[in-house]
C-alpha cells in the first residue's frame, strides 16, 4: 500500500499565559481544526508557579484543534517543539492510513493482526520524515515573556536547523503576538521567505503587552489559506 500524498498542516502556540483579549482561541482553533490546520499547544511552566487557568486553557485549544498539548520548562522548549511535530507528523499520518485501509479492505490499524499492524506503523514511521510539513509557530510576546524570550527564539532556531536534516520539504512561518504599534499580531516570518533574515527578526522581538491568542490563531489560518491557494495556482501553471 502507497500512501497518497499527504500535506501536514500544524500550528504549534507556545505560550506561558492565558489569553486575555482579542476573543476566545478555543473557537478559533476549532475553526482552524474544520480546515484541516492541527492546532498544538506548548505550555512554559515555571518551576515555583503554575497558574492554573492558563493550563486548563492550552488544553481547551488544543482540544477543540485536534491537537497535542505538552507543558515545558523554558530550557526543555526545544525539545518539546520537536517531540509535538514529530507526534502530529505521525498521528496525522495514521489517521490517513486508517481511512484508506477502511476504504481498501474494510480494516482500519486497530482492527488487523498484531503483526500486520507493526509494519504499517513502520511504514508509518519512516514515511513520516518524508510527507510535506507546513508549521505556523505562534509565539507569546506578551510582556510575562521577557525572561524567557531569548530561550524561545534559540529554541525555533534550534527546531528550524532540525527541519533541514528532514527528506520532506518543511514550509515554515513565524506568528508573533502582539505585535508592534499595538497589533495585535505580527508575521514576522511568512511561508516561502527567505530564512537569511529570520534571525534578525527573531532577535528584534521585544515582549510587551497582552496576550491576544486568538488574532494570531485567525492569521495563521489566513496564512495558510493564501499559501495553498498559490500553491494550486503554481501547479496549475507548470
Amino acid at each position: 500500500m502507497e500512501i497518497k500524498e499527504v500535506i501536514i498542516k500544524e500550528m504549534i502556540i507556545v505560550t506561558d499565559g492565558q489569553s486575555n483579549i482579542g476573543g476566545d482561541p478555543v473557537l478559533a482553533a476549532k475553526e482552524a481544526f474544520e480546515k484541516g490546520i492541527v492546532v498544538n499547544t506548548i505550555g512554559i511552566v515555571e518551576q515555583r508557579k503554575q497558574e492554573e487557568k492558563s493550563l486548563v486553557e492550552i488544553v481547551e485549544i488544543a482540544e477543540a484543534g485536534g491537537g497535542l498539548y505538552e507543558y515545558t520548562y523554558i530550557d526543555d522548549l526545544y525539545q518539546t517543539l520537536q517531540s509535538v511535530t514529530y507526534k502530529t507528523v505521525n498521528k496525522t499520518l495514521q489517521e490517513t492510513v486508517n481511512k484508506q485501509l477502511k476504504e481498501i479492505i474494510g480494516q482500519d490499524l486497530e482492527e488487523m493482526t498484531p503483526d500486520s499492524r507493526s509494519k504499517f506503523l513502520q511504514y508509518i514511521d519512516k514515511f513520516s520524515d518524508e510527507v510535506v510539513l507546513q508549521c505556523c509557530i505562534l509565539l507569546d510576546a506578551s510582556g510575562s515573556m521577557v525572561n524567557k524570550i531569548l530561550s524561545a527564539r534559540h529554541s525555533i532556531l534550534d527546531l528550524i536547523a532540525s527541519f533541514k536534516g528532514r527528506k520532506g520539504k518543511v514550509d515554515l512561518a513565524i506568528i508573533i503576538y502582539p505585535g508592534e504599534g499595538g497589533e495585535s499580531h505580527q508575521v514576522i516570518h511568512n511561508f516561502g521567505d527567505d530564512e537569511g533574515d529570520l534571525e534578525r527578526r527573531l532577535y528584534g522581538i521585544k515582549p510587551r503587552g497582552t496576550t491576544p491568542t486568538a488574532p494570531a490563531i485567525y492569521q495563521g489560518i489566513r496564512l495558510m489559506e493564501d499559501r495553498n491557494e498559490n500553491l494550486i495556482l503554481e501547479d496549475a501553471t507548470i
